[in-house]
């Protein structure tokens, strides 16, 4: 495995730990927008110190592309909180595998890049992953996930993978042309800004202490920033943005191994589920495990 794909492997697992942990207190009234907020305000906080502390800036002409992929991160953000607000880990998760192929067509495209054939079977193959996937959710109706909270975890997840495949492309175009060191500052600084947006309608601290959600809150939101850190940056320095979402796909299988094995814990309806059901899901994710052998041998 080529070193650069060592960050969206580290990313994959972070991001199901740190949702975990926000999904937990979301579940217990804390909102998606405090979700979305805290978690663009600790990356938008550390690139500005980076900003402050380093030599040279982005020229002017560059910070409009900042801006721009800082909101296609903001709103792949939002769309990702509001998913597991209403759904299973194990579920949500998955579905953003199908920003594989997204990135890939964009890639292809906008920048006119060649993608090799087995980087396309490996696309595919993540694909039919979370078509299984789905029909473990579909399954699982029965185990109290009704049709409606099916659809309100899955538009928001296809919602956010075509976001967050924005952002992709952006940032291997822009990042690469521009550099990951002068780059990456503006647009997290961007982010920043914009999330202040949902300041009307986010908790206070206040409230989170009462709820005793603050602790599982700022630990997932800082989880989910640091692994986003990880992975912007592997995308602007390296670029190879296609193969880069396929080992992150890797997290729909963390997802249905972790949610199942700590669900008692963090609170998760997996815990209530038939093994056929999550031995449904497992397979899906083991068929995106597989698109990542594919692409990257």
């Amino acid at each position: 495995m080529p070193l650069h794909l060592l960050f969206p492997l580290f990313s994959s697992v972070v991001f199901v730990i740190g949702m975990m942990f926000a999904r937990q207190a979301i579940s217990r009234g804390a909102s998606p927008w405090t979700g979305t907020f805290l978690a663009n305000i600790w990356l938008g906080l550390s690139w500005l110190t980076v900003e402050l502390w380093r030599p040279g800036t982005l020229p002017a002409e560059g910070w409009w592309q900042a801006a721009l992929v800082g909101l296609s991160f903001v709103l792949g953000q939002l769309f990702t909180y509001l998913a597991f607000r209403y759904g299973d880990v194990s579920v949500a998760t998955p579905v953003f595998g199908i920003k594989v192929i997204i990135v890939a067509a964009m890639l292809a495209v906008l920048a006119g890049e060649q993608i090799a054939m087995r980087v396309w079977l490996g696309a595919v193959l993540a694909t039919l992953g979370v078509g299984v996937i789905q029909a473990g959710a579909r399954s699982a109706e029965s185990a109290d996930l009704t049709t409606r909270r099916a659809v309100l975890t899955i538009v928001p997840a296809l919602l956010a993978a075509i976001s967050l495949s924005l952002f992709d492309a952006g940032l291997q175009i822009w990042g690469k042309r521009w550099g990951a060191g002068l780059f990456l500052p503006p647009m997290f600084i961007s982010t920043g800004v914009l999330s202040c947006v949902f300041l009307p309608w986010i908790d206070r601290p206040q409230r989170l202490r009462q709820l005793g959600i603050l602790r599982p809150l700022v630990t997932g939101t800082l989880l989910m920033a640091l692994q986003a850190i990880s992975m912007s940056w592997s995308l602007s320095r390296y670029g190879d943005a296609t193969r880069i979402n396929i080992v992150y796909a890797l997290r729909g299988l963390w997802a249905v191994l972790l949610a199942w094995s700590l669900a008692r814990y963090f609170g998760g309806a997996e815990a209530g589920y038939s093994l056929r059901i999550m031995l449904l899901r497992l397979a899906g994710a083991c068929l995106l495990t597989a698109s990542i052998l594919v692409a990257i041998a």
